[in-house]
């Protein structure tokens, strides 16, 4: 969790949690505190709207649902498992590597005196003697060679595992920013990449825009066809948005059916035309059960489009998204809409 908030501004949203807690009875513990002081601040629009969600259920925020919220925001117990695990091999290694160091160590140590011995000891020698004494030092250059061969397979074995945990740590931090489903990137990645590109839009004066998309009629779908197949749709739809977009985009699967793209430096006229692409690409693919050839025709998109205004909210920014996604889906669905949309049509109400 990442805290940019000045000393004051801190204090205030410290506050606000504590308020928070204080009303919906909740214990002021370290994990609960965390959990509130995220909702309380601008900066996890995720975790602030399922929050909302729970509040609006009134549901009661039991010891249950509070662990259940920091799991699912604050940590991932797969990650956490697998980076434990990694560790735990990693720190094993690094015994048995600086062990091997130890003895090579010693025994160099011991080469070294017993060259130092035969150094002393030429001078004052008879040549019978000697003989004896170049025995010695062949046997123990042989000991010594065989020592450091041991070593250097050892080592190699070790340079290899250490290779191996580093392929498991990073496989742990792909799994933990990657949606399990559809491949594309998971609301953990949003959140982090939210932040980020409102900091650098705000910074540098560059536009950025994002895009909600919602798959129309998904409940009625997954009802009438299964679950395979709905998860079938969500892969196809996740495809085609990763198609539609540039490099430099991050797209991320944002919860059930609802999906999300981030484009950097995009103002909104360009974002609806990107927009207006992923939606003819998605309604102009055809669903097939694979196994039986059946035709279940074709998923339509609505899609929301808001433009970052310097100084806003990211969870503001967030939202005129998501009014422009509803607008869509109020309007009849397949299609794009944008903040301007909604702006116009809520001054017309007035």
């Amino acid at each position: 969790m990442e805290y940019p908030e000045t000393t004051e501004q801190a204090l205030v949203i410290a506050g606000q949690a504590m308020e928070h807690m204080v009303a919906h009875g909740i214990a002021p513990n370290p994990r609960n505190f965390t959990i509130w002081y995220g909702y309380s601040s601008d900066h996890y629009p995720d975790l602030r709207r399922h929050m909302e969600k729970v509040m609006s259920s009134k549901t009661t925020f039991s010891e249950d649902v509070n662990s259940e919220i920091f799991e699912r925001f604050f940590t991932s117990a797969q990650e956490t498992e697998g980076v434990a695990n990694a560790g735990v091999k990693l720190e094993t290694t690094l015994e048995q590597m600086l062990k091997l160091f130890t003895a090579a160590n010693k025994g160099t140590e011991r080469y070294n005196r017993t060259l130092e011995d035969f150094s002393d000891q030429v001078a004052t020698t008879d040549p019978k003697a000697l003989e004896a004494m170049v025995g010695t030092m062949v046997a123990e250059t042989k000991r010594m060679m065989r020592v450091n061969d041991q070593l250097a397979d050892e080592l190699s074995q070790s340079s290899k595992e250490v290779h191996k945990l580093r392929e498991d740590l990073d496989k742990v931090r792909h799994e933990a920013l990657t949606d399990g489903l559809t491949g594309i990137a998971n609301r953990k990645v949003f959140d982090n990449q939210i932040r980020e590109q409102t900091r650098i839009a705000t910074e540098d004066g560059t536009p950025l825009s994002l895009l909600m998309i919602d798959i129309d009629f998904f409940k009625k779908f997954n009802d009438s066809f299964g679950h395979q197949m709905g998860d079938q749709v969500l892969r196809l739809v996740a495809k085609t948005i990763q198609e539609g977009v540039r490099g430099q985009d991050i797209t991320a699967r944002y919860g059930g059916e609802e999906f999300s793209v981030i484009l950097p430096e995009t103002r909104v006229r360009e974002a609806i035309t990107v927009a207006e692409t992923i939606r003819r690409h998605v309604a102009s693919k055809r669903v097939t059960n694979r196994r039986t050839s059946q035709d279940m025709g074709t998923v339509t998109l609505s899609i929301g489009v808001s433009q970052f205004e310097p100084g806003e909210g990211i969870s503001n920014f967030i939202q005129r998204a998501d009014e422009a996604l509803y607008m869509a889906k109020g309007e009849g669905r397949n299609r794009v809409v944008s903040h301007v949309e909604v702006e116009l049509k809520r001054l017309a109400g007035q």
